[in-house]
């Protein structure tokens, strides 16, 4: 059976527009599988590869005038931060060429070298869900007959199959989802001086194993894991049809609503399993991540509660990584408390489609900074002033100054210690990524 790539008519023009300003270009091809078929929502191409010392020179970019000049770390690169943005569910589906001469006939090895790149660097973190699979699409724009093939490469097996590109319109089910943080980890002595991202990689171990024996309820009832969010948005439709006050998405339907409930043997211990630790200090993870998806009808129930893991994790990854990442100094300085806000989510409508892709925004940025993420790594242009979503808010020093002091005050409550002039120094973590309420995202430590 030969796979099918489903497209927009808008982003066959893209291709067009591309080619007509690029006799050679490589670009990542966004979307989400579902039943053999490759819903196509997005092609981005990869911005020319400009060193630090272009930059400080003011040299611009040379664009690439053969296939050897696309660069596979710049490639791979681009498909890590683009990955970032995307909801749960969807994924860098393969990468698209624009050359004048055919590249899937025979399959050119630089193609070959340049999924390979990919996908060792997708599958460098696992909570990002970069690459799901090893079968990749590989379509080709000719810039001198305008026409374009696909095939799809796997990067396993070598092999490489047809794939037949149809152009139609794509309906989806919107899914939205809370998920509740209040999560305190305690530190062995020896574990208190490990840099933060150590500490970050410990729980997010711990939020995926929670999350993997949690029970998923849509719309507040449980489901069989095979049924599709096709049969639910059916029912939903017709509950509603009487109802004038309701709250509707765009295409006139309501958003399924997800709810997490945590199992109570994933974190159960009895007294034989109860160990004494000489702790170094502790973690405090409080919030609630707000996750907003966009699924095939024909999903099932199974495919969809894994795509909110995926984007409960994804998020919760990237903007640790990102804070990480921002950190000029290590976190154990020399000071006595230290205040970190991690980046807020915010939500980008891409053009002529009702699905939101990701950003994230560090205190004090606002959309023009999503702006500039989004004409560089998803090559869209846009005019004038930039609307986002903003899920999440900012915190204000009030509230920050509050919520700060409050956690100090309720933690010295939470277990008795021995005071020890060098024992413990606290850690909490507080990552606040709220949907409807704004709470501070806060991270700080406190020596004793």
């Amino acid at each position: 059976m030969v796979r099918t790539a489903i497209v927009d008519d808008n982003l066959e023009k893209y291709l067009s527009a591309v080619s007509r300003d690029n006799n050679y270009a490589v670009g990542l091809i966004l979307g989400q599988s579902c039943l053999g078929k490759d819903y196509i929502i997005h092609f981005a191409k990869t911005p020319p590869l400009q060193t630090d010392d272009d930059k400080k020179s003011g040299k611009s970019a040379e664009k690439p005038k053969k296939i050897e000049d696309f660069n596979n770390v710049w490639l791979a690169d681009h498909a890590r931060q683009a990955t970032r943005m995307l909801p749960g569910g969807f994924y860098v589906l393969g990468i698209f060429v624009i050359s004048p001469d055919d590249v899937l006939n025979p399959f050119n090895p630089k193609i070959k070298s340049l999924l390979h790149s990919v996908h060792i660097q997708l599958s460098s973190n696992k909570y990002l869900f970069g690459s799901p699979n090893t079968d990749k699409l590989v379509l080709h724009h000719s810039s001198k007959t305008q026409k374009y093939f696909c095939k799809s490469y796997d990067i396993t097996s070598h092999s490489v199959q047809p794939v037949d590109v149809k152009s139609q319109p794509k309906n989806w089910i919107n899914i939205h989802c809370d998920f509740t943080l209040n999560k305190l980890y305690y530190l062995a002595k020896h574990q208190g001086e490990l840099p933060l991202e150590k500490h970050i990689k410990v729980i997010l171990d711990e939020l995926s194993g929670i999350l993997d024996t949690a029970v998923f309820l849509y719309d507040r009832e449980f489901r069989d894991k095979d049924d599709s969010l096709e049969t639910l948005g059916k029912k939903k439709n017709r509950n509603s049809r009487s109802s004038k006050n309701s709250h509707e998405s765009g295409d006139g339907q309501k958003p399924l609503q997800v709810s997490i409930f945590q199992s109570m043997n994933s974190n159960s211990s009895t007294n034989s399993d109860v160990n004494i630790l000489d702790s170094g200090g502790r973690f405090r993870l409080i919030g609630k991540v707000a996750s907003k998806l966009w699924m095939q009808p024909k999903t099932t129930i199974a495919e969809a509660s894994e795509a909110v893991k995926e984007d409960i994790l994804r998020s919760l990854t990237s903007r640790l990584e990102m804070h990480w990442d921002s950190l000029i100094e290590e976190e154990n300085s020399e000071d006595i408390n230290s205040v970190h806000e991690p980046p807020r989510r915010v939500l980008i409508a891409l053009p002529d489609s009702e699905i939101a892709l990701s950003d994230y925004l560090f205190p004090g940025e606002g959309p023009q900074e999503a702006k500039v993420s989004l004409e560089e790594l998803l090559d869209v242009k846009i005019n004038g002033k930039l609307n986002i979503t903003d899920v999440e808010g900012q915190a204000d020093a009030t509230d920050l100054d509050k919520y700060y002091k409050g956690a100090l005050d309720s933690d010295k409550d939470d277990v008795s210690l021995k005071d020890k002039p060098d024992s413990n120094h606290l850690m909490y973590m507080g990552l606040v990524l709220s949907l409807l309420v704004l709470i501070v995202a806060v991270l700080f430590k406190v020596f004793m």
